[in-house]
Formats: C-alpha cells, structure tokens, sequence
C-alpha cells in the first residue's frame, strides 16, 4: 500500500514536470494593491459590468476599478437611506442597474445617478434577509439565500416573487470564516444557454428551468461515485460546458446539457477554484496554479507565486483575474505586455535572467535568439533552453559576448580563459554545430569588447588594446596600426565604407575604410562628449548619437542639430542603447527605462514598468534589431522584445468620465448624475471648482493619460495627474469651455472626448441692470452739476487768462531786468568810449569796447535763452537736457576740466514751465562759470533727476572750495533768487570741494 501511494505521488510530481515544461506562450503579470487605491487586499467576488468596469467585493467595502484607478464605496452620500454596504456577495445586472448580494437585502446600483439603494428581498419568506443574485433574465432578477430559496425580482413592476425551494443542502452561512468548509463562492450558481439555473452543491447538480419550473438533479445519474465531492465550478457559455473542480478526482466536464461526462488530470488534489473563457481554463490544486488550453495539452504552471490565491475569473479580453489573498488582485495578460519582457516567466532559465540579467543578444540562423551566449530563447512560443546543453562549458564559461554573422550565418562565441593567457573563440555553423576555434593572448591583447562583421571586408574585433582584424591563413590577429587608439568601446557601422568607434573617456572616431586591410582616421564625433552609439538615418541624412548626456541629433556634416535630455522631456539621459526603427522612431534604453524619439516631430514618449519594461535599469550593449524588424533590449533583470509601430488597439472604448465635481470644496449634486453633467450656472462666488475626471480603459488606462484645456482661452492641451482632480481657483466671471482628451504614448496625439461649460456670472455691480440704476440714480446727480461745472469752468478760464497775464509780466520782467539793465549799460559805455576816442585815450576807449563786447555777447546769450525757454519740448534739439548738455561744452569743452552728465530725460517731458527752464539754464550757467574762473576743479559731474516729490539739480566739482562768507560777486545771489522763483530749495556745500544742490518741486501753488 506504501509502495502504491509512493507510486502515485512520484507520478503526480512527474506530471506535473512534466507540465511544467510546456508553455502557452508570453504573458505578462500585473497587480492592483491598496497602493493603487483598493479599500483591502482580499476580495471574494469579482464582476465585469457592461459599462466596463470591474467590481471587487471587500469585507470593508465595494470597489470598483475603470483601468487606472480604484473608486471606494465606503461615504455615506453614495447610500439613500440604506446603511454602507461592506462584504457583498454576488452580481448581477440589467442594464441600467447594477445588483450586489448582502446579509441585508439586495443592494441596487443606479449607474446614472452614481448611489445604491436597498430591498429587503426575502421580507416575506425569511427571517434572514441575506440575498445573493445569480443572473438577470425575462426581466427578472434571479436571487438566493442561505436555504436555497429561489426567488425573483421584477426590475419593472417591482414585485417579489418565491419560484422555487432547490434541494440542495443549506449553508450554514455565507459568511467567508462560517461556513463550515462549504465555501459556496467556488460554487456560485449560474444560468446558462438552456435557460436553466444551475445549482452546484459539495455532492450535487441541481437545474431549475425557468420556463417550465422544474427541477432536475443529472448528477444521480451521471455521477455513481459518491465519494466525488465537488469543491468547484465554472461554466462554459460558449460550449454549454460544466467544468467541476474536485477534492480527490480532478477534473470532471459535463456536457450536452450535463448529460456527458468526461474526466481529466485525476491525479490532481483539491481543485479549489476554476474558471474558463474561450480557448483557456485556469485551475488551481492544492497551492499550484494551472493553465491550460481546452484540448489539455499546452500549459502553463506556476508552482510558486499563487499559495494564497483564489476567486479566479477570466475578463472580457480573456486576462485572468485572481485574488492573492490580503495582497490584492493579480491580472495575467496571455497576450504579454506591449513591450514583451521575460520578468514573469516561470522556468528557472526564465528567472536566471532575473539574477544574471542581459547584456548580450544575438540573432541565430533560424531567427531565435542566444542570450547572454548561454541560453536560446525562441519568442513563438515564449520558452527558453539552453545553448548546447552537451557541452558544459558552452554555458559555463561563456558571458555575453557573441556575435552573429548573417553574411556566412556563422555564429561567433568568445568564451573565456581556457589558461593562463590564453582566451578561445568558438565558431559555430549556422546549425549550432561548431566549424572552427581561435586562440588568443588575453593578457597581450587585452579584454574583447566588440566584434562587427561586413559582406566583403573582414571582420573588425575590438579588444582593450586596440582594433585588430583576424588572418585566417595564420590564425592570429592583426592590429589595425593606423588606428592606434586603445579602449574601444563599441564599432558602429556606417554608410560610404565608414565606421564609428567609441571609446571610454575619449571622443568617438570617424574612420574610412580604404581597403581589405586599410583604415583612416577621417574625423572626430561630438569631440569632449563621451559617446557610445550612433544610428544613421539614411533618409534624412541625419545621425543619432547615445552619449552619458542624453541623444544627440547630428547633421549630414556631423553638426549636432538638437539635443534630448532632461530639459525636454527623455526620461534618462546615461544611454545603454539606441536603435532606429523600421517606422520613424528612435528607441533608447537607459537608467531610467526606454525611451522612443520620434525623428520627424520630435515628440518623446517614455516607457515604463506600466508598459512592461524589465526594470529601471537596462545594460550597456544589450541591444539589437533582428532581421525582421524585432527590437531587443537587454537591462538588469531580463529583456524586452516588440516588433514597431506600438499603438494601442483596445477591445474597450476609451472613455472619460466625470466622477466628482466640487464647488468650494463642496460636492455637486446633478439630478441627471454628475457624468451627464455638460454645463453650470455659479454665482460670482462660486469660483473655486474642482473636477475629477477620470479614464475607463480596462486594457490600456494605465498607458493613457488626461489631457485638458479651456478652450475658449487656451488651445494648448495640459497633462492631468491620474488620480488628483482638477482644481481652478478663484476664477474670473465669464464662460470657460473645459475640455476633456485622452492621448497615449504611442501617438501623441489627444483624442478629445467631454466639454463641460463653466458660467460663472459676475457680482451684481458688474451686471448691465446695475449700471441702469446707477445712471438714473447719477443723471439727477448730473443736472444739478452742470450748472456747477458751467461756474467752474468760468472760473478755471479766468485762472488761465490770470496764469497767461503773469507768464506775460515774467517775460516783460526778464526783458526788463536782463536785458534793459545790459542795454542801458551798453548805451553808456558807447558813448564813453566815444568821448575817450575823442580825447584820444586810446587805450581806455579799448578796455571800453571790449567791456561793450562782453556785455553784449552776454545779452545774445540771455536773448537766446528766454527764446529757447518759450520754445516747444517736442524738438529734441529744444529739450532741456540737449541745452544743459550744449551749455556744458561750450563753457568746460575748452578747459583741461573733465566733466559728466547724468540726465533723467523723462524730465524734459515733465518740466514745461518756461521760467523754470529758465531758471534751471541760468543757475547752471552761472555754476559752471565760477567753476571754470575759481574752482581750480579737474572733475565737474552734473546731474538732473528726480524723485517723487521734486526735480534734483546738482552741480559737484573737486575744486579748492571757497568760504561762503568771502563770497563777493552776485553769482551766488543769482542763484540763490532763482531758486526761490521756482518756490524750490538751495543747498550749498564747499568742503573737499564745491556742490551746489537745488530741489524743485514737482507740484507747487
């Protein structure tokens, strides 16, 4: 007996290997945790609506899940009149109502309106009021309790209605820790395509027919063991299939209208949770979970990983969904992420890329792949072995560095040392089998590094040392002596018999092929830039540099054009990788995911673990494009594989929808729901709104992002964060368009989708009807002024014909003091000089001419500065500043005194005022000449500026200074009388030299 149970588990196990070496291809894992919002990690029912949306029943409350984000219906506003519903138990829908299973009743969704209520279903039939819905059909609602009471539920007429006691045996509870081991959520009843509902007990099958009301039990006849007991079950649609989970039989299928039995997998233990969609079944025994296809021939099996995990269900697209108890739900895609990735394969090869990660690939023969030269990967069928598994120390010694030649479809492999000194290369056909070997001194020609390969030129091999090409007559290397540079890096291969090499901590070099054996240095790339990689863009003559600072993009002539890093949106600017695609983009790996540019507009789009890279980090040289377009990219835990042009093609319409909307910080309540919510009417007050609008994409919301604009301000779109709402604050009254896109990283272009119409009205003294009022209130107010104003106006032309007579006296005063006095003077002397002429004083009557000389060049000038005073500003030669600046050169512009202008010459708009014009002319004047005859000054600076009171006139020199109390002429006297003419200040000081400081107001009585 030992021997047969020994036997038996030997070849469970053998079995199950045996199964585990078989794949059903790529799949990709995700997960939705309470990080992403979820109220709890377990959930026990799990339901895809019509509307697409999945719903998740948690002990503390209902989630719902759009693709990108989790809402949690745990507040109280989302509940009229019903308390919140916590654990729900079953789902079913109608179309317009969404109905949820409870120990109170029947909890009803209202899809519009975004709110439950609650019936209390079985009020007459039950003292317990626990209520799970299995379906919905002709109208009715089809429900359950603890003791199997079958009863509907008319979404019209609203009526109740018992059909039918099933004999089943009752639960003790439904309670997910009092149940007794009857966990009657494995077992959910189902209707299906005979128009039955089907009940599925630990021992029995019982269907109910909803149009002729009886009650039928197959498994009497189909099931003579009694020993069977079911633990699970799922249902069929599409081939009228009952699959039964067991505890100790495997997998028994009913069909035919569970009048054919079939039996699978008996080896199998405790099947305790199932489900089937379409061409798969998803199981699991005891704590491994299965995959298989409906043949049961190809699988997936996943010994570790899913211990605690349960309520599997397959969604629309066909992903399963699982809960991993306390942890949240898993989701596994059997298509694979966009960009495919190895990080959830199951076999050890597949995790040992998870430890060693990958830097080398190369494209073998028969379009499979060698990763790191220990492991062949085929991307058909997702599996991996490894490389010549006959020879050990293929896999154990080789590392990354092979390199495939399609030209003879050679593989090359460096392995490494197999002595002291000496490394082997090993060559293999295009079959795998090896054709040849070389040999070379590692410790002489250093560490290999590259290897490229052309159509007629030998192959070129970069070691620590330098370049070298191999003589295959005397199988050795042979430096490349006209390229003497060591440490490179990587060979790039260009057009026109070109290649780029890099090289650690030196500029990337430009060489020519000449011949067989013949290379040239014809240029430096991107000098003091630390270069790896460089794509030619043949179409547009254009060249894609990845350097430690971000991508270059470099002209025909090598002349960098642009450059991509952090300040215009490239993710990571370290670059491990770059590759031209077959569709006009660049893609690039580095430290913080991968990265496409597209070459013609320009745009980034940055990838991340959201769309399925391997990690963060990717690997230096782990790139390559294979013979049919496939892009790999090697990082720190695994690869990543995608054929271009990615671009989201969804089962699901992508859709935005409003789910909040608040009003200073208040929730806005719509008849019609807030999602039919198209426009709103706020008080001036009401300007504080913020809208949360989110994206339902079961597939792809998390690779989408909200965009919005108000379009009627601004055409450029904004980025939404995800989760957070949009807040505008304390908005202006007026009308704003909110509008509403979805774009993808792929496109870049912005789908938009929902406007919502903000009309903010303005406060009522803002409006036209108050400025009605306040015109009539004012046009009183108007008459009785005109009469005023009439007698204001008299009274201001009389101030200025008052004003205008006393410019005229100060003209007539200035004409009499300046210029009558120096006639007069003028009058005396001529005939003064005329008597000493007469007396033939010669002499005296010279000193007299030249008095008459000077007093008469003093009075031209006083002419000329009453006449430009009365002048126009608007001449720029008539402004005050060119007059200063005249009068300046002609008195200090022959002396060895050097002399500086600082003029505000707003002022020469500001100062209108003829006499102070004037003035300002005539005190400078004055001060300049006693600098000139007195100071013994060498510096004069003179400034005009102002301040918010006064004008600021300043006229400093380095001169001797003087003791104002010896002051004898009347120039200070002048000075000083003009100031008081223009009601200003004046200031002197004469220590370390002379400054003469003037205020003029700006504003004066």
């Amino acid at each position: 007996m030992k021997f047969l149970l020994k036997l038996c588990i030997f070849i469970a196990f053998y079995s199950c290997a045996k199964m585990s070496s078989q794949n059903m291809g790529n799949y990709s894992v995700t997960k939705i945790t309470q990080d992403d919002g979820l109220s709890q990690g377990s959930n026990y029912f799990w339901f895809e609506d019509h509307k697409g949306f999945v719903w998740l029943t948690c002990n503390d409350a209902l989630n719902r899940y759009d693709g990108s984000s989790v809402k949690v219906y745990n507040l109280k506003y989302f509940f009229r009149n019903c308390p919140a519903l916590q654990q729900g138990y079953g789902f079913a829908e109608d179309g317009k109502h969404l109905y949820i299973g409870s120990t109170r009743g029947l909890y009803v969704y209202n899809y519009q309106l975004d709110e439950f209520t609650l019936i209390d279903i079985y009020k007459k039939y039950s003292k317990n009021k626990t209520a799970v819905p299995i379906g919905f059909a002709d109208g009715k609602i089809w429900i359950f309790n603890e003791d199997y009471q079958l009863v509907s539920f008319d979404v019209t007429a609203k009526k109740i209605k018992l059909e039918a006691q099933i004999p089943i045996q009752h639960l003790k509870s439904v309670h997910i820790y009092d149940n007794d081991g009857n966990v009657f959520y494995f077992r959910m009843p189902f209707l299906d395509t005979n128009r039955n509902i089907c009940f599925i007990g630990t021992k029995e099958i019982i269907t109910y027919n909803l149009d002729s009301g009886k009650i039928n039990i197959p498994s009497r006849k189909l099931i003579a063991d009694s020993s069977v007991i079911f633990q699970s079950a799922a249902y069929d649609k599409k081939e009228d299939a009952l699959y039964l989970g067991t505890t100790n039989h495997g997998l028994i299928i009913l069909k035919n209208n569970y009048q054919q039995t079939e039996q699978h997998l008996k080896f199998l233990k405790r099947i305790g949770g199932i489900t089937v969609k379409d061409d798969k079944i998803a199981f699991k025994s005891v704590s491994t979970l299965f995959i298989f296809d409906k043949l049961l021939k190809q699988r997936t099996v996943f010994h570790t990983g899913f211990e605690r995990a349960f309520n599997f269900q397959f969604d629309n697209i066909g992903r399963l969904w699982v809960c991993d108890d306390g942890q949240g739900e898993v989701i596994i895609d059997f298509r694979g992420a966009m960009l495919k990735n190895t990080i959830d394969g199951t076999g050890p090869l597949m995790q040992a890329f998870k430890t060693t990660g990958v830097s080398d690939i190369t494209e073998l023969a028969d379009r499979k792949m060698l990763i790191n030269s220990a492991t062949v990967f085929d991307p058909e069928n997702f599996s991996v072995k490894k490389f010549a598994s006959d020879r050990r120390s293929y896999y154990n010694n080789s590392r990354g560095k092979s390199y495939g030649n399609p030209y003879t479809e050679e593989l090359w492999m460096f392995e490494n040392k197999i002595g002291d000194r000496e490394s082997i290369i090993v060559v293999f056909d295009k079959n795998l089998k090896q054709k040849d070997s070389y040999t070379y001194d590692q410790e002489t020609m250093g560490k290999h590094q590259h290897m490229i390969n052309f159509p007629d030129s030998p192959s070129v091999f970069s070691f620590s040392t330098g370049l070298y090409l191999l003589n295959k007559t005397t199988r050795k290397f042979e430096k490349i002596n006209t390229i003497p540079d060591q440490n490179p890096f990587y060979i790039n291969i260009l057009s026109d018999n070109r290649i780029a090499v890099s090289y650690l901590n030196r500029d990337m070099m430009l060489v020519k092929i000449e011949g067989q054996n013949k290379y040239k240095t014809i240029g430096r790339i991107l000098p003091k830039v630390q270069s790896f990689y460089i794509q030619e863009d043949k179409k547009y003559r254009q060249y894609w540099v990845g350097t430690n600072q971000g991508v270059y993009l470099l002209d025909k002539d090598f002349k960098t054009m642009k450059i991509f890093d952090s300040n215009n949106g490239l993710a990571g600017t370290y670059i491990y990788g770059i590759l031209l695609d077959d569709f006009g983009k660049l893609w690039c790996s580095h430290q913080r995911g991968l990265s496409s540019i597209d070459t013609q507009t320009h745009i980034i789009s940055n990838y991340d673990k959201e769309d399925g890279i391997q990690y963060w980090d990717f690997n230096n040289r782990g790139f390559l494009k294979t013979s049919d377009g496939v892009l790999y990219f090697g990082g720190v835990k695994g690869f990543n594989y995608f054929k271009p042009p990615l671009k989201l093609s969804s089962f699901y319409r992508p859709e935005i929808y409003i789910d909040e909307v608040l009003i200073n910080n208040k929730r806005y309540v719509s008849p019609n729901g807030i999602n039919s919510l198209n426009e709103l009417d706020l008080k001036y007050d009401e300007n504080n709104i913020s809208i949360k609008a989110l994206i339902k994409d079961l597939e792809h919301g998390s690779q989408r992002s909200m965009m919005y604009r108000i379009k009627n301000i601004d055409q450029t779109w904004k980025k939404m964060s995800r989760r957070a709402p949009l807040n505008l604050t304390s908005l202006a009254p007026g009308t704003y368009n909110i509008e509403f896109g979805i774009t993808d990283k792929f496109t870049g272009k912005v789908l938009a989708q929902k406007i919502i119409k903000l009309n903010i009205h303005k406060v009522f003294y803002q409006t036209f009807l108050f400025w009605i009022i306040l015109g009539s209130l004012f046009s009183g107010i108007l008459i009785l002024a005109v009469s005023r104003w009439e007698f204001i106006k008299q009274k201001n032309e009389f101030k200025e014909k008052m004003a205008l007579e006393s410019q005229r006296n100060k003209i007539t005063a200035d004409l009499h003091d300046d210029i009558g006095s120096t006639l007069s003077s003028l009058q005396i002397n001529s005939m003064v000089a005329g008597e000493l002429i007469d007396k033939q004083k010669i002499e005296d009557a010279q000193k007299v001419l030249r008095n008459i000389e000077v007093q008469s060049r003093k009075l031209s000038e006083n002419m000329s500065d009453i006449v430009w005073s009365l002048k126009s500003n608007k001449d720029s030669l008539m402004t005050l500043s060119t007059r200063i600046r005249n009068i300046a050169s002609e008195i200090l512009g022959n002396s060895d005194i050097n002399y500086k202008i600082n003029i505000d010459e707003s002022i020469d708009s500001e100062i209108v005022d003829f006499s102070i014009k004037k003035n300002i002319i005539l005190i400078t004047k004055e001060a300049l000449n006693n600098v000139l005859k007195y100071s013994r000054a060498d510096e004069v600076s003179i400034d005009l500026k102002k301040n918010e009171n006064s004008h600021i006139l300043q006229i400093k020199d380095n001169g001797t200074g003087f003791d104002p109390s010896e002051i004898k002429g009347n120039g200070i006297g002048n000075m000083k009388k003009r100031t008081q003419e223009m009601n200003g200040i004046f200031d002197l000081e004469s220590e370390n030299g002379t400054t003469i400081k003037i205020l003029i107001p700006k504003f004066r009585d």
